[in-house]
């Protein structure tokens, strides 16, 4: 049937080239006409789009540095600049318990908040003994000492000893040294120069005479120890600690020992003031006015600052960078 067809349109193809050609018009070329079948071709075949998009809240795995905490100083106040600052704690309305230190110099001291004058203060009774950080718990004062393995308990009202304990032999769990003391309702917590800190059964430390540890937290900003750490002070469920030869203040949460933001608090004093003093250390919270006192050993002066409540927003960009 296809070769009686292709032979009917050749016959038509020469039969109309037969014809005679109109005057002064070139004679037509015969053309030979074929039909091709051409294969149907595939539609494409549709494929899926993907589109990323950036989740918003989705965890960055990438390390953060702990935040700098903001902060405003609301006062400044004189300061003994013959205080080799070891300790501080608030007393009361416009008072303060500070310790000392230095061999033959140490004390444990009352102190006019207002006038920097020192109300009361009693030696440790022994100039061997080179004192170092307090906290009070309820009418008792306890002080450490550095390397004399050794604590006193004052008695708030008259400041006469009541009782002392030793630091045993230090193992692994135990302080070589003293330096930091701060309590948190139930515990007094210790420093040692190191990145650990201590936490002591205060009761137990009074009955037994020896220092008992409840546990130890190792502080770290990430996964690096964050020795050199100083006098403590607790302040709304937080540790906040000197660190020993800086102008830092670290916050730290006593569950996990990771600092969770720091203070820089350099440029308080003028240079003036600066090239006769020594580091920054003391720190006391005044919970009902809401401020941290600081100053440091040899400091003239001794500040009141405020934290600045922040707020962190999550940061959301599109593709279009609107």
């Amino acid at each position: 049937m296809n070769r009686l067809r292709w032979l009917v349109l050749v016959i038509i193809g020469l039969l109309a080239g037969c014809g005679s050609a109109p005057v002064n018009q070139p004679a037509s070329t015969p053309t030979t006409q074929i039909a091709i079948t051409l294969a149907e071709v595939p539609a494409p075949t549709p494929t899926a789009t993907h589109l990323m998009l950036p989740l918003v809240g989705a965890a960055d795995t990438t390390a953060q540095p702990p935040p700098l905490l903001p902060y405003r100083v609301v006062a400044s106040y004189p300061h003994d600049p013959r205080a080799w600052t070891q300790g501080l704690i608030v007393a009361g309305p416009g008072r303060l318990f500070e310790g000392t230190g230095d061999y033959a110099n140490s004390s444990l001291r009352e102190v006019e908040l207002e006038t920097g004058q020192v109300l009361r203060s009693v030696g440790l009774g022994d100039p061997a003994l080179y004192g170092e950080g307090i906290a009070r718990i309820g009418d008792r004062i306890f002080q450490l000492t550095w390397q004399n393995q050794r604590g006193l308990i004052y008695d708030v009202a008259t400041f006469n000893q009541i009782g002392s304990f030793i630091y045993p032999v230090p193992p692994a769990t135990m302080p070589r040294e003293g330096w930091g003391l701060t309590y948190d309702g139930s515990s007094l917590i210790m420093s040692d120069g190191t990145a650990t800190l201590y936490f002591i059964d205060p009761e137990a430390t009074v009955a037994t005479g020896r220092l008992v540890i409840e546990r130890t937290v190792t502080v770290r900003i990430d996964d690096q120890p964050r020795d050199r750490l100083n006098e403590l002070e607790y302040i709304n469920g937080a540790i906040f600690a000197n660190v020993w030869y800086s102008d830092q203040i670290v916050r730290i949460d006593p569950n996990t020992g990771q600092v969770t933001g720091i203070l820089d608090l350099s440029g308080l004093l003028s240079p003036t003031e600066r090239a006769a003093a020594d580091v920054l250390n003391g720190i006391a919270y005044d919970p009902e006015r809401g401020l941290i006192y600081v100053t440091g050993k040899y400091w003239p002066r001794l500040f009141a600052i405020a934290l600045e409540q922040t707020m962190y927003l999550p940061l959301i960009s599109n593709s279009e960078g609107q």
